[in-house]
């Protein structure tokens, strides 16, 4: 018989084959292998220091001061003599296992240290409602000599091939000023969004073992290029975490002298946000935001009575071409029990502006309109909403992208609004 882990791996391929990718992350185990025995990505030294990283990637136009290392030292380091795999010679490794562990040749399929560390809430909001494990995470300040600032950087994760799609999506952020530059085609770079399937072109699969490195799977070398303010401090933090477990080590490798100013290229901005679902059990109300501060707030208890359904969908940044702007508006007028709505039609935006009982807060995110039958441009999804039609004496609509959620509340009385079927907006996948 197969181990618990791999009958759970032959699971995930079959899951992929029939487009269905639930996998319970409750039952992966971590699997036992052999110590490695052949390095053969030239060498990878363990953690000194975060200054002494941080300087291996000063490269022109930079100055690099305060860096500090949160992870376990394990999982920091350096390597070397690596171009003709990864395309990056040399430079730094930050893993979620041990960062030796990374030299090939792939000698399995599921090489994996779990630190049993926390992730982190920055990575968080990139795979919600998923939460990330075992983070490594590297800080400093830099000092540009122009307006723009970036590095290189290749991503590379054992999670391939087997359990692309699923919510193991680890996942790495390079942060500056506390935006995400580490993005492709506006996607925050993780294992569902460069794969085989998914930007693919980006993508180079190693479960053969053609290459030196021991993960199954990694990027060519991508570009964070951000903008920034010259002369002054500007804070960088490159971060790669588990998602759902602490299994299956995934890694970052960046390039040394790699941070520099200027980059060459556009900002590789993100396109995209993450919208989270609350509910509050007294008043039976769901509730939606995409604002980083209030899911802070919603966690903690700051905004008592909410908790997460385990429910999220992507939504557009503000300012995101061919999409309409968002109104969020919020009413008191049900005290105590209160409302928040949500339009992206202008005329029922501008109806609602006029209501007494509604305050406009702002436009807070963007969605792309259906099309008149209901259906969506390519790469959304519908997005659909449904009135509580003032049950519990107070106004509430969740929106959903789940279609058998949507069915369910339609059977508790609540009612479908938008186009077709109820399909308010499109949101991307």
């Amino acid at each position: 018989m197969l181990p618990l882990r791999n009958l759970v791996r032959v699971s995930a391929v079959l899951a992929v084959v029939i487009a269905c990718t639930t996998v319970d992350a409750q039952r992966r185990s971590a699997p036992a292998h052999a110590p490695k025995l052949k390095p053969k990505i030239g060498s990878v030294a363990g953690f000194v220091s975060a200054t002494q990283l941080a300087a291996m990637l000063t490269g022109p136009g930079v100055t690099i001061t305060n860096a500090r290392f949160t992870g376990d030292n394990f999982a920091a380091g350096t390597f070397s003599g690596a171009l003709v795999d990864l395309g990056i010679d040399t430079g730094v490794v930050l893993s979620t296992g041990h960062v030796e562990d990374v030299q090939g040749t792939n000698s399995s399929e599921a090489w994996s240290t779990d630190f049993d560390l926390p992730g982190d809430a920055d990575l968080d909001l990139l795979v919600a409602p998923e939460q990330t494990h075992d983070a490594a995470i590297l800080e400093f300040d830099v000092t540009p000599a122009t307006d723009t600032l970036g590095m290189r950087f290749v991503f590379a994760s054992e999670e391939y091939n087997e359990f692309v799609g699923s919510e193991f999506n680890d996942v790495v952020a390079i942060f500056v000023n506390g935006v995400n530059c580490a993005n492709v085609g506006g996607h925050p770079v993780s294992v569902n969004t460069v794969n085989a399937s998914s930007n693919g072109a980006l993508f180079i699969d190693n479960h053969d073992a053609k290459h030196k490195l021991e993960l199954d799977g990694y990027t060519l070398p991508l570009d964070c290029v951000a903008a920034v303010t010259p002369g002054v401090p500007n804070h960088v933090k490159i971060a790669v975490a588990d998602t759902s477990d602490g299994i299956y080590d995934t890694a970052v490798f960046i390039a040394a002298g790699g941070v520099r100013s200027p980059m060459s290229g556009a900002p590789t901005t993100s396109i995209l946000a993450k919208a989270i679902e609350y509910y509050h059990a007294a008043f039976d109300h769901y509730f939606i935001t995409a604002i980083p501060g209030e899911i802070v707030k919603l966690d903690n208890g700051t905004f008592a009575g909410w908790t997460r359904t385990g429910k999220a969908f992507n939504v557009f940044v503000t300012g995101t071409p061919d999409t309409a702007e968002v109104c969020r508006f919020f009413s008191t007028s049900f005290a105590p029990k209160s409302s928040h709505f949500y339009t992206p039609f202008a005329p029922e935006c501008a109806t609602v502006k006029q209501n007494p009982n509604w305050s406009f807060e702002a436009a807070v995110f963007n969605m792309a309109l259906p099309y008149a039958d209901g259906s969506c441009p390519g790469g959304t999804v519908p997005l659909y909403r449904i009135y509580n039609d003032g049950m519990g004496a107070a106004p509430n609509h969740r929106y959903t992208t789940d279609f058998d959620v949507f069915g369910n509340m339609v059977n508790l009385g609540w009612k479908p609004e938008g186009v077709g079927v109820g399909i308010i907006a499109c949101v991307p996948t």
